[in-house]
């Protein structure tokens, strides 16, 4: 079999260490590496190679293909596994030896990417301008179509339409109003007769000043003289004195009806006795428990294709005892995630357990969640279920959703609704990102944006241990 050619350069060639168990899954990576423009300096069974001969081979970059076996080994080689200035690549074993085919391009050409640190990830000769798959989000109006252009364009393009503006009545168009015949305009003198103008007294006729005499001012005073009200008011009578009314005497006797009166007033004095010292008993309630303590919210960690290296990076970073449960959601084509869970112990200062359905999540604890559960909320805690999503039942003001790479495009709009109501929302850049298009979309609608290292100081700062 002949291995082709790589079909980008990026830089300066990468020096990769592959460890595997000998086998169809070894052949397969190595392949893959090779293709993805890799110098593969050594292939070795991680069951009997010691970690001084990694380390001898000066490698830039490390593949590891996962089986029980390979798990195992895996605690000897921490010096290499740690190693920042090593990119390191975690394969399923299994999967390895199916893929053929288009899978088989498709991971290599991820792997190129992971490798040189760039998102190209389409086959050769295909741009993004070829992508026919729809894009999130709506979809351009009008009004956006036309947002940058000027209002001199508009103004140019009227001369052009003034032959089609509307016609008057006397059938000139509107823009030669200034060349009306004048024998439209023209009357006949005879219908009116002679004007003169000179007949006209312009000034008026004079009218005598007004005799102050003959007209009569009338005052208020005269004015109710003659209708007779400025007579002098009658006498008000007297207040009546006021009459002190005890509580004791309060009843709804009409007068007529004496029979159970003091009954009556027995009982409301018993009543008011006994609503006075309900009142006496009431408390404000806790505005911040709602009678259970404050809701407190958890981290969700969503990945997929590359997505379990950014993963462990973020984890190194988080302390032991985040004051918060972190979620990871992770798309695994196996379905495997109990073992995610070992790969993830060894990266993490927190415990990392599998999440079972009912079970109350925990601050400072680690979680893998398989996609068949998702949260409830019960009093104040968040538990697992297995009827209800994922993010419906978080509190979004104490929660943080971070998109590393592979994540699902589908979870971008539940993750921006909970952003809108106070959520961290973050998404892993570019760099590094084996599948980019949910953590693009996050940060192109107002996420944060960094590597998972810096991501995991931003969740590190927003809830101090």
């Amino acid at each position: 079999m002949t291995t082709p050619k790589p079909s980008v350069a990026r830089g300066a060639q990468r020096r990769a260490v592959l460890l595997a168990q000998p086998g169809a899954a070894s052949d397969r990576l190595r392949d893959a590496l090779q293709q993805a423009g890799a110098e593969v300096v050594l292939i070795a069974d991680p069951s009997s190679i010691a970690v001084d001969a990694v380390i001898a081979a000066q490698p830039d970059s490390l593949l590891v293909a996962l089986d029980p076996a390979t798990e195992a080994q895996l605690e000897r080689f921490d010096a290499v596994l740690g190693d920042p200035a090593i990119t390191v690549i975690f394969d399923e074993a299994e999967l390895a030896a199916r893929r053929e085919g288009w899978d088989a391009a498709r991971w290599s050409r991820h792997l190129q990417a992971k490798l040189y640190g760039h998102d190209d990830v389409l086959p050769p000769g295909q741009t993004e301008a070829d992508d026919i798959y729809p894009q999130p989000g709506l979809p351009t109006t009008p009004q956006q179509h036309h947002a940058e252009a000027s209002f001199g364009e508009y103004v140019g393009d009227a001369g052009t339409h003034a032959e089609a503006l509307p016609v008057d009545a006397v059938g000139i168009g509107l823009a030669e109003v200034d060349q009306v015949d004048a024998e439209l305009l023209e009357t006949d003198a005879g219908d009116f007769g002679a004007i003169d103008f000179n007949s006209f007294d312009m000034g008026g006729e004079s009218r005598a000043p007004r005799d102050a005499t003959q007209d009569t001012i009338i005052g208020l005073d005269e004015f109710l003289s003659s209708t007779g009200s400025g007579d002098a008011p009658a006498e008000i009578p007297a207040a009546v004195a006021p009459r002190t009314i005890k509580a004791g005497e309060w009843s709804l006797d009409d007068g007529e009806t004496r029979v159970g009166a003091s009954r009556s007033a027995s009982v409301a004095t018993t009543n008011i006795e006994e609503l006075e010292r309900r009142i006496a008993g009431l408390s404000l309630a806790d505005t911040d428990s709602y009678g259970h303590g404050p809701q407190r919210g958890a981290v969700l960690l969503l990945a997929g294709l590359g997505g379990p290296d950014a993963v462990r990076q973020l984890l190194k970073g988080l302390p032991e005892g985040f004051p918060r449960p972190v979620l990871i959601l992770q798309r695994l084509d196996g379905g495997q995630y109990d073992k995610l869970v070992g790969q993830m112990a060894r990266a993490s200062a927190m415990p990392v357990q599998l999440a079972a359905a009912d079970t109350v999540l925990e601050a400072g604890n680690v979680y893998v969640v398989p996609p068949s559960l998702g949260l409830a909320r019960k009093a104040a805690d968040l538990v697992f279920s297995g009827s209800a999503d994922v993010f419906g039942a978080l509190p979004a003001n104490d929660s943080a959703i971070v998109v590393l790479s592979g994540g699902d495009v589908a979870t971008v709009d539940p993750i921006m609704r909970l952003a809108a109501a106070g959520a961290l929302v973050a998404g892993q850049s570019a760099e590094g990102c084996f599948e980019p298009a949910a953590a693009n979309d996050v940060v192109a609608r107002g996420g944060e944006a960094g590597l998972p290292a810096a991501l995991a100081e931003r969740l590190a700062e927003r809830w101090p241990a």
